[in-house]
């Protein structure tokens, strides 16, 4: 890959911030943690994979606390502080930091450690490839984002005016994008709030052709949290 970019994995510490609030409502807050916590561990097996395979990729966890950046568990990537205020702020924050250091950025969470590391590469390889020409979506079912990727950049303010955690986020944030450059769509995926959306994993993960051992650990986990629900 040239020239080289980052992924950054947007990222809150259990204990410090809330976690997988909706998904506690469900199974509790003991199981919800362990999940994100066992989530946490697939997405760093992955991006470390997509790492090995992108000669120069840079990854980062981008922490939304500043007493965060002191835990352990984010000890196996460098770290960024998100900064404060809204999401649109903090992704702004993040973005006009990576793009001083590296020729692009490419942006995930915690909630979709179902994703194989070949449709990860895929979208930080299109956005390498329209360096300077176009931004990346990964668009989720629930009408938000699951990777963006853009060398480009945005004002704060297009950042700040998108309503986040809506069904129409991911829209929003596309065409204030595309007044700038064009939007390059890559495949939708969803990502995992709900018990729903666990069950959902589940039965997607069946026919998923390549996994991590960490990956094949979450699903086993979950089917055990989903039995009897």
């Amino acid at each position: 890959m040239n020239p080289p970019g980052a992924l950054v994995i947007f990222v809150k510490t259990p204990g410090l911030s809330p976690v997988k609030s909706r998904l506690a409502q469900e199974v509790g807050q003991k199981l919800s943690r362990e999940f994100y916590e066992r989530s946490v561990r697939a997405t760093e097996a992955v991006a470390r994979e997509a790492q090995s395979r992108c000669p120069g990729l840079a990854v980062y966890w981008a922490v939304a606390e500043v007493e965060g950046l002191a835990a352990p568990m984010w000890a196996g990537f460098p770290k960024l502080y998100q900064g404060e205020g809204s999401l649109g702020l903090r992704l702004s924050h993040v973005y006009q930091q990576i793009l001083q250091r590296h020729a692009f950025a490419c942006f995930m969470g915690a909630d979709s450690p179902h994703l194989e590391v070949s449709k990860l590469i895929h979208g930080i390889r299109e956005t390498a490839r329209w360096l300077r020409e176009k931004f990346v979506m990964g668009e989720a079912d629930d009408g938000g984002f699951y990777f963006f990727g853009g060398s480009i950049p945005v004002p704060e303010t297009d950042w700040t005016s998108v309503p986040y955690s809506v069904s129409q986020t991911a829209q929003e944030l596309s065409l204030r994008l595309e007044l700038i450059a064009p939007v390059c769509k890559i495949e939708r995926s969803f990502d995992i709030d709900l018990l729903d959306d666990l069950k959902h994993y589940l039965a997607s993960q069946t026919l998923a052709p390549e996994l991590l051992p960490e990956q094949l650990d979450l699903i086993q986990w979950s089917r055990e949290v989903c039995k009897d629900r």
